[in-house]
């Protein structure tokens, strides 16, 4: 079932490092946005598009949930001349992607230490491709990837808290082909991102989402220094989670694209087969192993689809952007960008990073018909 590789192709990534007040912050996003005229296309509306009543909601919404965004999306917007109105951010934001996650506890992996894991699916001119340090004076500093430019999709902070998603079904959204959402509230990137910036461990991230307006269908897998992993699921505003510690018979988590949770079970309303079979690949793979490596997890993101996780259909929004090994004991993130098959992992800190772009390789492969059988 492994496709056929077509060619290779390039694409750049960007690190960042956003330092400074939330306007300042925002002053830096716009910088960088005038730099890269590709980037400015991608992330503004017209003016007048977006209907100001929503606007008024959505920004009195995110004063709540995610203070200093508004402000940083200000800074953004007078950089480069714009209303705030204008930023798209906010109209996908009120209410995809395909990933893999996985967590192990301490007593299962050979270092002692909790990981947490996962593979980030979907098409690189889609994305701006950014990983960030970011530090703005109030909040917790973090490391993780950027989405539309002020919402985040994963990472981990200077507590060691990680957080990652995959979409839970068919995507939910604002644009062409996405599911209408079954409730009004946010979308996952202000979910990731709240949480980095004011949560210190995983329960405080399980309080926090469970209070939020939801509007996203979505799979969160937390994991933090006090040797806790937590499975959280959404569904059409439903919610139910999933945590285990020291004490749990079970020492594992994982999930991809589909509902696993028996109280989310019942809303779900149809299931890619490929969902099916990456998951169970993570449950033959974590249960036939006493203790587990992060060698043997990068194995098992790195082989190909269905022996592993890497998929390479970038053209038809499925292949894998980003492989990541988040340690919360060590605070770090392994990781590689486009397919871990032809680009090298590097290892990063909660700290600065060297701001530069990289070219990374994208191996391009045609999926078999049958990849995307709904059951």
């Amino acid at each position: 079932m492994k496709g056929t590789v077509l060619c290779m192709e390039k694409t750049k990534v960007y690190f960042k490092n956003f330092v400074g007040t939330s306007y300042e912050v925002g002053t830096q996003i716009g910088q960088w946005v005038l730099s890269t005229p590709s980037l400015l296309k991608q992330v503004l509306l017209p003016p007048n598009a977006y209907p100001h009543d929503k606007f008024t909601k959505i920004t009195d919404l995110l004063d709540r949930y995610c203070q200093g965004i508004n402000e940083e999306i200000k800074g953004f917007a007078d950089t480069i001349g714009v209303s705030s109105e204008q930023a798209l951010f906010y109209a996908m934001t009120y209410l995809e992607r395909g990933c893999s996650l996985m967590a192990v506890l301490p007593s299962k992996s050979k270092s002692g230490h909790t990981l947490m894991a996962r593979n980030y699916d979907f098409n690189n001119e889609m994305e701006e491709m950014c990983f960030a340090f970011t530090n703005i004076k109030g909040k917790y500093r973090y490391i993780g990837s950027t989405l539309n430019l002020f919402g985040r999709c994963d990472g981990m902070n200077e507590h060691g808290l990680a957080v990652c998603k995959a979409s839970n079904g068919v995507p939910v959204g604002n644009f062409e082909g996405g599911q209408k959402a079954g409730a009004t509230g946010f979308s996952f990137w202000v979910v990731v991102r709240s949480i980095l910036e004011n949560c210190k461990t995983v329960q405080e991230a399980i309080e926090w989402t469970m209070s939020a307006p939801i509007g996203y269908n979505m799979n969160l897998m937390l994991a933090d220094s006090s040797n806790k992993i937590a499975l959280l699921q959404c569904m059409d505003g439903h919610k139910s989670y999933k945590l285990l510690d020291e004490y749990s018979e079970e020492a594992f988590l994982s999930v991809t694209n589909h509902a696993l949770l028996e109280d989310i079970k019942p809303y779900q309303k149809m299931i890619i087969e490929n969902s099916v079979v990456r998951n169970n690949k993570i449950v033959e793979v974590f249960t036939g192993k006493k203790q587990l490596s992060k060698k043997d997890i990068k194995t098992l993101l790195s082989t190909s689809y269905p022996d592993g996780l890497c998929c390479h259909y970038y053209k038809e929004f499925f292949g894998t952007l980003r492989s990541m090994i988040f340690d919360v004991n060590d605070k770090t993130i392994e990781m590689t960008f486009g397919s871990p098959q032809v680009n090298e992992w590097q290892t990063f800190s909660v700290r600065a990073l060297e701001m530069q772009e990289v070219e990374v390789l994208l191996p391009q492969e045609k999926a078999r018909p049958e990849f995307y059988k709904i059951s």
